[in-house]
């Protein structure tokens, strides 16, 4: 497929699509660092009393809400890949039916 182009608009569908492989590539390194690092969000109450043990509590609660908010950034980030994508698959597919339109004028 040939690039578009018309003024300053200018469609490269190998750019786009390596735009949504980069897109899944930093949907797969924040998945692994969340996975990887989730464990250290918790840390144990450094004792048994109040203020500790409220401490410890209080960011087990934040990290889980981290955890999950982040899985839906992480989920997000592979959506926009997916319709980045499919943006260039049919951005080719009309291109396509354009051109065969013309020729048969």
């Amino acid at each position: 497929m040939s690039d578009f182009t018309t003024g300053t608009v200018r469609f490269d569908p190998t750019t786009v699509r390596s735009a949504a492989a980069d897109l899944d590539a930093l949907a797969d390194r924040l998945e692994a660092a969340l996975s990887f690092e989730s464990p250290t969000l918790s840390p144990q109450a450094a004792g048994t009393d109040e203020v500790s043990t409220t401490a410890s509590t209080t960011l087990h609660t934040v990290a889980a809400s981290f955890v999950a908010q982040s899985g839906l950034g992480v989920g997000e980030l592979r959506k926009l890949a997916a319709v980045v994508r499919d943006q260039a698959s049919t951005f080719g597919q009309v291109e396509q039916s354009n051109q065969t339109d013309f020729l048969s004028l």
